[in-house]
This record gives structure tokens, C-alpha cells and sequence, in this order.
């Protein structure tokens, strides 16, 4: 650990008690989330994280979907719609109902279940640039921006978190034309040295999973948490509610560093 002043190591307790854990309580300081995901036949990702941050007890939370689920989802006042293309996922058109919502918001998650359309790419490749709110994103929303990612990761001036998977990290880094490969079989201390490096490179907030190690980092310094610690498994980690974890606990904890609400967020019960 010596070689790896910037590398900590989380337990069963959180490491940073600097971060608060409990709603704020009055719901006006509880933070306003939008969360946006969804295609034609698929938005149990939106409706699980939106009762995820309920039940967290976030002030306001609501959806953005594609119109293609209109007949498909129940109307409340917590869902919007926007333009959809053909194949029924965020269209091109979707840009000022995505930036309009946006607005509103103090945080925003991308939950995923979008699909691989180009359209639905375009879209969230300007979105990526002109949205200035804190953005957490994971599931196959993190594919959704990784063609872009080149632009996006120095013009955008709201904080990025990704929950990203390895192929996903993988990917991205090549798209950045990194010059450091990463592996599936790498030891854990090289990939934290990689992270560590990566990410005083870029500002950007990562989460990854790899040997049984979940990964947070951020600004060059990174923690560690052995998944055995938390109530996660390597199946749960990807279900979404993590995500949700970490941007309402940003919301309740927003002057602290993000990198240490993340590492808390994996052991929020």
C-alpha cells in the first residue's frame, strides 16, 4: 500500500463519515432526480429505479421515456415523453424535451434499456454536450455516449459519473485512444495504477467491478470495496438501483467530493 498513496481501501463501514446518509428532512433539501431510459417494450429500468429513489426518499423524481411507451406506461404526473423514431427509441427529436427535463432537474441518471440506434446515439451525443447537471450513467446508456465520449469529456461542465462495466471501460479508453490497455485477467493493482492515472487525465467518476474488487475513482485517487462487504453481487451491481444510490446521495451530499459519495453509496442500506 505504500506505493499507493492514492488507493484506499473501504470495509464494511463506509470510509468517509463525512457523508451523510439520511435524507434531509424537509423534502424541499431532498433533491429533484430525473431519470431517463427506456425503447418501445422496454421501461422496467425507469420504473424500478424510480420506486428505488421513492424509497430512498428523494424530494422529486420523474421519468423521461420515449412516446412509443405511451400506451404502455400507466399516466402520472412523474412521467414525460419524448420524440421517439421509428424502431420506438429516443429519436433525434428528442433533444429539447431531454434538455427541457434537464432543466428541471438537480441530477440526472441515464438508466439504459435505450437500445442501439443511431438516432438514439445522436441524440445523447448533443445532450452529453449542452446538459450541464451532475449525469449518472450506466447500463447500456454508458454504449449509448461512448462514440462521442472524445467530445463530451472536456466540453461538458456538469460532473460525469459512469457505472461502467470492463468491456465498457475498455471500450471507452480506446475510443480515447488511451495508451494504456486494459484486461480481463489484469491484476487489480494495475488496473487501479490505470485508473489512477485515467482519470487525472480526464474528470470524469468511475465505477467498475473487476476480481470481485468494486472500483470507485475520481481526480486520481481511487477506493476499493470487496464486494463480499456490501449487498451487492456481481449480478445486482448492473440491476441500476447503484446508480440510483449514487445520485441521491450526491443530491443530499452536493459541496462533498464525489468519489467519496460513491464509495458510501456502496454500502447504503
Amino acid at each position: 500500500m505504500a506505493d499507493y498513496d492514492y488507493w484506499q481501501k473501504q470495509g464494511l463501514k463506509p470510509l468517509f463519515g463525512e457523508v451523510d446518509l439520511e435524507r434531509p428532512e424537509q423534502r424541499r433539501f431532498a433533491g429533484k432526480l430525473l431519470i431517463i431510459g427506456g425503447n418501445k417494450g422496454a421501461f422496467f429500468a425507469v420504473a424500478n429505479a424510480m420506486n428505488e429513489a421513492h424509497k430512498m426518499g428523494v424530494g422529486e423524481v420523474r421519468a423521461l421515456l420515449p412516446n412509443s411507451l405511451k400506451n404502455q406506461v400507466p399516466s402520472t404526473p412523474e412521467v414525460y415523453f419524448a420524440e421517439a423514431e421509428k424502431s420506438g427509441a429516443f429519436g433525434k427529436n428528442s433533444l429539447q424535451d431531454l434538455l427541457i427535463q434537464a432543466e428541471w432537474a438537480e441530477a440526472i441518471v441515464l438508466i439504459g434499456d435505450m437500445g442501439k440506434n443511431a438516432e438514439t446515439t445522436m441524440a445523447f451525443t448533443e445532450f452529453m454536450k449542452k446538459c450541464d447537471k451532475p449525469l449518472f450513467i450506466t447500463r447500456d446508456a454508458v454504449d449509448a455516449v461512448t462514440p462521442d465520449v472524445m467530445n463530451w469529456a472536456v466540453a461538458r461542465e456538469g460532473e460525469t459519473s459512469l457505472l461502467l462495466s470492463m468491456p465498457q471501460l475498455q471500450k471507452m479508453m480506446r475510443t480515447l485512444y488511451y495508451p494504456k490497455v486494459i484486461t480481463l485477467s489484469m491484476p487489480t493493482n494495475q488496473l487501479i495504477e490505470t485508473l489512477h492515472k485515467f482519470t487525472v487525465s480526464y474528470d470524469l467518476s468511475l465505477i467498475t467491478f473487476h476480481n470481485n474488487q468494486i472500483i470507485v475513482a475520481q481526480h486520481g485517487e481511487v477506493v476499493s470495496e470487496d464486494i463480499k462487504d456490501t449487498e451487492w453481487s456481481p449480478i445486482t451491481i448492473w440491476g441500476g438501483a447503484l446508480a440510483i444510490h449514487e445520485a441521491v446521495l450526491k443530491l443530499w451530499n452536493n459541496s462533498i467530493e464525489t468519489r467519496k459519495v460513491l464509495a458510501c453509496a456502496l454500502l447504503y442500506k
